[in-house]
């Protein structure tokens, strides 16, 4: 038995290493759009909430112009699985981001986070895409991404 037991500590250490590190890249996860997407964040108190499925609606009408600018959609709620990107955040995670951004628990909230990572836009409704889009297209590194590559999402517009 005297074999096992440093087998097992080592075993034990490992394992704590393991979940130390998924935590680790789980909270850092914002960090990984960093000049690569722009996150439209959404706190949302319930998944039922009505002005959830309006922004959803919307956003799936808009899908192209969506992809284009490099949005990716983070649903984060009080109570039900968030997700950004469609990946789960924890529920930690999840406080987190409210506590990052100032958000209550019963607020709905959309916010705009710029690929420098700081917050670009704020509001407490339901977004309008064409004021997100129009205050993206008017930023220096979006000029740029509209010379090099430009899209036409006219034909794919509901």
């Amino acid at each position: 038995m005297d074999k096992q037991q440093p087998l097992l500590s080592i075993g034990l250490i490992l394992l704590g290493a393991l979940l130390g590190t998924a935590a680790h890249v789980s909270a850092a996860r914002m960090s990984e759009y960093v000049w690569q997407k722009r996150p439209l964040l959404l706190f949302v108190p319930s998944i039922a909430d009505s002005r959830l499925q309006q922004t959803r609606h919307n956003l799936q009408r808009r899908r192209c112009e969506l992809d284009d600018r490099n949005i990716i959609i983070g649903v984060i709620l009080e109570q039900g699985q968030s997700r950004l990107d469609d990946q789960p955040v924890s529920p930690s995670d999840a406080s987190t981001l409210r506590k990052r951004y100032a958000i209550d628990r019963v607020q709905f909230a959309a916010i705009l986070i710029g690929k420098d990572g700081s917050e670009k836009y704020r509001l407490y409704d339901v977004p309008e895409l064409d004021s997100i889009f129009a205050l993206i297209d008017g930023m220096p590194m979006r000029q740029d991404e509209m010379s090099q590559n430009p899209v036409d999402c006219s034909e794919q517009a509901q």
